[in-house]
């Protein structure tokens, strides 16, 4: 993470989840509140400090652009990290892609 500036943006617990979900592959038990599902992260071993720390250095990027709103895009983890405020609010990750079954690309084709 050479690129990421010394400035650091404040991360919500809902953005901890998120990463955990959508980058790290966890599961959190439904029903928790986001501080509920920290708690839940920290049992399963997640290390939440060093989620954290990230959050808040790639965060830190557009505060470093001197903004307070924007959205970090993450290539080498797959994710976009949402900054609202200058805070670090979500972690967004593309859908998977779906592939058309080979059949109806050939019936395309044909057509």
């Amino acid at each position: 993470m050479s690129h990421v500036s010394s400035h650091r943006a404040r991360v919500t617990d809902h953005a901890v989840r998120r990463f955990a979900e959508r980058v790290l592959h966890r599961t959190v038990p439904a029903g928790l509140t986001d501080r509920q599902a920290v708690g839940a992260l920290l049992a399963q071993g997640v290390d939440v400090a060093d989620a954290q720390a990230r959050l808040a250095a790639w965060g830190g990027i557009v505060l470093a652009a001197r903004q307070v709103t924007g959205t970090v895009l993450v290539p080498e983890e797959g994710m976009r990290v949402r900054v609202a405020d200058g805070v670090v609010v979500t972690v967004l990750t593309p859908p998977p892609r779906v592939r058309p079954a080979r059949h109806l690309m050939a019936m395309e084709r044909a057509a």
